[in-house]
């Protein structure tokens, strides 16, 4: 952020050609270009800093002596953090008049500043007109159009060092011929500036080998050696907060050596009604269709909904909406050269027709990463100055965490280090985890058998394919991702799933609390999250899917819909009390009679940690051989 009473000339060539793309983003909003107050938004080019914008503005909002009372500018970075960028927009821009603000091509713009904004615009790259009036203007040097935009094809550092007066064009080309190495001339993939290439990234897994066979198959297709239809269109990545989707997107255009547009429908919705909404959609994918090959990252998809779904007073607006852009994702020419990526924290929400063959056909989740990944990451954050043995002696505290938790971590770690004036230490690293919870003893036990309890109950109804079955060794004190244990099971996406289909797996739901109660004599507050489910699931027998004791169907899915419905018809919160008390009894007998089973199971993960499906059809052999 810089603003100052006076004016401030024009320094440079540099200051001249984005004078003149300011001026033109300008021109689409009249009343403020002739002094009119406002507050406008722009969107910088990609891989060109806000900040670089900063003499041009002070020329723009006309300075004066009431410069900083009247008028205003900031610049969002792709590294800019929310509460700073809030903080400084009031302060430097909430009660000025006329204010611009300038943001990074790819970053999120805080909902706050968006809502404030009276009008939007995008920056253009500079043009070969621009750079040809800006050198014959502040240079006296004249060139041609081709010369022009010889110049532009060359890194933008390089070129504004180049261009000096009393140089001829001719002179400067040369310069920059033989300074820059040639696998960068001509160069018209930009590279993501803050994201290393994905093969340097850990802890992706399936998401790390879509990527990289996708920056194969770009290459292949902007060589002519394969057709678009050989190349995925698009993917939907799903996972907790925090396990860095954003920055995955990133790493897969610089991998890809592609440009990355970035959108979501908050950030289109905030240019105003729907026809602005509609029309922000379409610039985006436009802008990345005139910079094919390119990555289109439309953050948060879930949040555009489900048209099955929709029962809201603006469900007209929201059809619309999803409508726009399921024509989008179609394109006419088949979106050729532009691969969507898709982000959500909650893929069951996103509407069936975005995942339709042809769109984002592609599902793929970014889970927690693993131990090995986690150090990686870790080291990474810390720019390698601790080694990785010593970093294997914090792994256990950072199991849980997202790649954003180990990047708080480390810069915990090394401010720690700064405000004592030494070096990074490993003792940094260890005061800046949270506190681990180790599960052992009691509650270790009390654990393996809440997850044996599922496990038993779902092998015995057969309601999916049991997988295995783990106890942590720890979980983080404040986690809020990680579990003490779980119990996996893998059911078909399509298959027939009839009312006694739904009872099972009620009954498997609350297998883990009736465990507790059949062992312990009552079982604990750990089971609530169980108890959400099997009443989500009892619910929706009654009033969705017609397997009740009515062929009733709403439309209500969402757990704030549902608890509604159970709230306002007292005989349907009967009929779930009695189906959760009823598979309750169910799971608890099944246990009971397999009770020998039961107490295998858990001794096994209490002493192992885990448990195979292989394990586990042991473990009922020898079951049945003690009982026989």
């Amino acid at each position: 952020m810089s603003q100052k009473r006076t004016s401030q000339p024009l320094r440079q060539v540099k200051d001249v050609a984005l004078f003149l793309t300011v001026r033109r983003a300008l021109s689409q909003h009249p009343s403020f270009q002739q002094g009119g107050a406002g507050l406008i938004l722009l969107r910088a080019p990609e891989g060109c800093r806000p900040a670089e914008y900063n003499y041009v503005l002070s020329r723009i909002l006309f300075p004066d002596d009431d410069f900083v009372r009247n008028n205003g500018y900031m610049f969002i970075n792709s590294d800019s953090k929310a509460e700073k960028l809030v903080l400084e927009f009031e302060t430097d821009c909430r009660s000025k008049a006329r204010c611009i603000i300038v943001a990074a091509a790819d970053v999120i713009v805080p909902g706050s500043i968006l809502v404030a904004a009276d009008m939007f615009g995008e920056l253009d790259p500079v043009t070969g007109s621009d750079l040809r009036i800006a050198c014959r203007g502040f240079l006296g040097m004249r060139m041609d159009m081709k010369q022009a935009e010889e110049l532009l094809t060359y890194p933008a550092s390089y070129l504004w060092s180049a261009l000096r007066r009393g140089r001829t064009v001719e002179g400067v080309l040369k310069r920059l011929a033989a300074v820059t190495s040639t696998d960068t001339v001509g160069e018209r993939w930009k590279q993501s500036e803050d994201a290393p290439p994905l093969a340097k990234m850990n802890g992706y897994g399936q998401a790390k080998e879509w990527g990289q066979q996708l920056a194969v198959d770009l290459h292949d297709w902007s060589n002519g050696i394969i057709p678009w239809n050989d190349v995925d269109r698009g993917v939907v990545l799903s996972g907790p907060p925090g396990v860095g989707k954003t920055i995955f997107a990133k790493s897969l255009a610089a991998e890809c050596g592609v440009t990355l547009v970035h959108g979501s429908l908050g950030e289109w919705q905030a240019a105003g009604h729907l026809g602005d909404t509609l029309k922000a959609m379409r610039s985006a994918f436009t802008r990345a269709k005139t910079n094919a090959p390119a990555i289109l990252f439309i953050d948060e998809i879930d949040s555009f909904g489900s048209r099955s779904t929709f029962t809201h007073d603006n469900k007209d607006y929201s059809v619309q909406v999803v409508n726009a852009l399921l024509e989008l994702l179609d394109g006419i020419d088949g979106r050729e050269g532009v691969v969507v990526v898709a982000a959500t924290n909650d893929p069951d929400r996103v509407d069936p027709a975005i995942l339709r063959a042809g769109r984002l056909d592609q599902r793929i989740e970014i889970g927690l990463p693993n131990g090995r990944d986690r150090i990686a990451i870790l080291a990474e954050y810390l720019e390698y100055a601790l080694d990785v043995s010593d970093l294997e002696n914090v792994k256990l505290a950072t199991e849980g965490m997202t790649g954003a938790d180990l990047a708080k971590v480390a810069r915990d770690a090394r401010r720690t280090a700064r405000r004592e004036r030494r070096p990074l230490e490993i003792r940094d690293v260890r005061a800046s985890l949270p506190a681990v919870f180790k599960i052992e003893g009691e509650y270790r036990r009390y654990v393996a058998v809440h997850e044996a309890g599922h496990s038993l109950v779902g092998v015995a109804l057969q309601n999916g394919s049991f997988i295995g079955a783990r106890v942590a060794a720890s979980v983080l004190t404040n986690s809020t991702t990680e579990t003490g244990g779980a119990a996996y099971f893998d059911h078909p996406p399509i298959m027939r799933r009839d009312r006694q289909f739904y009872l099972d797996h009620i009954a498997v739901t609350l297998g883990g609390i009736a465990a507790e109660k059949l062992v312990f004599g009552c079982f604990a507050d750990g089971g609530s999250s169980d108890l959400a489910v099997a009443t989500r699931i009892a619910t929706l027998i009654e009033v969705r899917f017609g397997l009740g004791e009515t062929l009733r169907h709403s439309q209500a899915f969402e757990d704030d819909d549902l608890e509604q419905l159970r709230l306002s018809d007292q005989r349907l919160a009967d009929r779930v009390g009695r189906t959760l008390c009823e598979e309750f009894e169910r799971a608890k007998g099944l246990l009971k009679d397999q009770r020998l089973l039961l107490d295998l199971v858990t001794d096994e993960l209490v002493v192992k940690g885990a448990i195979s499906a292989e394990r586990f059809a042991e473990l009922w052999m020898e079951g049945a051989l003690v009982l026989g």
